[in-house]
């Protein structure tokens, strides 16, 4: 197998330093023993079917440590695609995990100021 070494240094082969490295190890460990389930292909297969985005109230928040889809990269396309700059707070690919208080905390906030 390939190593995919990427501009954190993190190997993709390796799920805790790429994705989890903000998880609490323990739960980390837990989830990569089997409590996850495989991505959905639909999203990599099928192009948005709309011809613009729906006029909804949108935010975008990232996670600042993702090394899946790096900040810089998820704020280029933020501002690309939706034409505003995201919110962010601190965790890793799983921000549920390593930082669910804040998460649920952020999603409310945005639900209470619709």
């Amino acid at each position: 197998m390939a190593t995919y070494v990427l501009i954190h240094g993190a190997a993709a082969e390796d799920p805790l330093s790429f994705y989890l490295h903000d998880t609490p190890a323990a739960l980390a460990t837990e989830l990569l023993a089997g409590h996850q389930r495989a991505q959905a292909a639909a999203p990599f297969g099928r192009p948005w079917p709309l011809p613009a985005w729906p006029e909804v109230p949108t935010r975008a928040l990232l996670s600042a440590g993702d090394r899946f889809f790096p900040v810089e990269f998820m704020r280029r396309v933020t501002a690309e695609r939706l034409g505003f700059q995201p919110d962010e707070m601190p965790g890793d690919h799983m921000p549920m995990l390593g930082h669910p208080k804040e998460l649920a905390e952020r999603l409310e906030a945005y639900r209470t100021a619709l």
